[in-house]
């Protein structure tokens, strides 16, 4: 396999989806009025969207490349100079004439989005080898399906995720595509959406009838992990990693990087998932999404000055991490 930036030994992860230049607005004490101006406590701008991926896996220890489309005026050139100082391969992204930009506001414990742009995504090039991890939402692996189905032949897993449905349909159609996936990591509100059912737990078995492995993500209900064997559907529960959240935004994201992370370099799923927890519990404790990636090597710093968290997700952390370093120095 080519690896795609310059840190020889690292796994590669192709992450495809819309690009933006994310703006966000965090601690606003009421929802916008019109005419008044409000002072907040803190904001970000920072590359997002299909970036928040990309960049959390970088920081991680992957090589990561982007495919995806690229402006061409000033907020283009912005996120350009951004991604590459992340270490994140723009080679395969291809040219617009204006990039995306998102307003994120946070409100309550939650977010508010207001955004230009458009959710064209290019497909992969013929020539491009394949990856270790490919990520990308349903739509897309339906659209890619011919060079996907080429590079799980030469051994890629493929993570698939979804986005919120405007249309509030939630057509089960969507869900076919899960036969070019190995992993899918819907949250729980995407999850029961798609289902039509009660509880997470019918969610994610249910889901198994698409594809082997899902991981729904509850926020600070933890994460709910159902396995398909032939016939045999194991469950498993990881409680949430308790901290004061102030942004969620790129939360998600940050916890599929580091379950490639873990994927990557072949641990069992338990560590990956732990090591997912453990970058989205990070990220919610800072403003923005990309730029509030955590590294390897913070996470295992936090983990290790906290016995409660060493407790829960040390070992799984540690693990990864050693792994990373071993197969730089193969």
């Amino acid at each position: 396999m080519r690896h795609v930036t310059h840190r020889r030994g690292r796994p590669t992860v192709y992450v495809a989806g819309s690009l933006f230049l994310d703006i966000v607005m965090c601690g606003l004490k009421h929802a916008p009025r019109a005419g008044e101006e409000q002072w907040v406590g803190g904001s970000g701008v920072s590359p997002g969207g299909v970036a928040n991926q990309a960049v959390a896996c970088s920081r991680l220890g992957l090589n990561s490349a982007l495919i995806t489309y690229l402006g061409l005026d000033r907020p283009g050139s912005w996120v350009r100079e951004m991604l590459t100082d992340e270490r994140v391969d723009i080679s395969f992204a291809e040219d617009t004439e204006r990039q995306n930009i998102t307003v994120s506001l946070v409100l309550d414990e939650d977010r508010a989005f207001t955004t230009h742009g458009n959710e064209d995504v290019p497909l992969p090039q013929d020539d491009v080898d394949p990856p270790t991890i490919f990520i990308a939402s349903l739509p897309y692996l339906i659209r890619a399906e011919t060079q996907i189905a080429r590079w799980r032949e030469a051994g890629t897993l493929v993570i698939a995720d979804t986005g919120w449905d405007p249309t509030g349909e939630w057509p089960h159609e969507h869900l076919d595509a899960l036969r070019l996936a190995d992993v899918f990591v819907p949250n729980c509100a995407e999850a029961q959406h798609y289902t039509r059912t009660l509880t997470i737990e019918q969610a994610a078995a249910a889901l198994t009838a698409y594809v082997p492995t899902v991981v729904v993500t509850c926020g600070a209900q933890g994460v709910h992990v159902a396995r398909r064997d032939d016939d045999n559907i194991a469950d498993m529960a990881f409680p949430a990693v308790d901290v004061d959240a102030i942004d969620t935004t790129g939360a998600g994201d940050a916890f599929s990087a580091g379950l490639a992370a873990g994927l990557s370099v072949g641990v069992p799923l338990t560590d990956a998932v732990h090591l997912g927890q453990c970058a989205a519990a990070w990220t919610v404790c800072r403003i923005g999404g990309s730029s509030a990636a955590p590294t390897m090597d913070e996470l295992v710093n936090w983990v290790e000055a906290d016995d409660r968290l060493h407790a829960l997700v040390g070992e799984s952390v540690r693990t990864i991490q050693s792994r990373l370093d071993s197969v730089m120095t193969q």
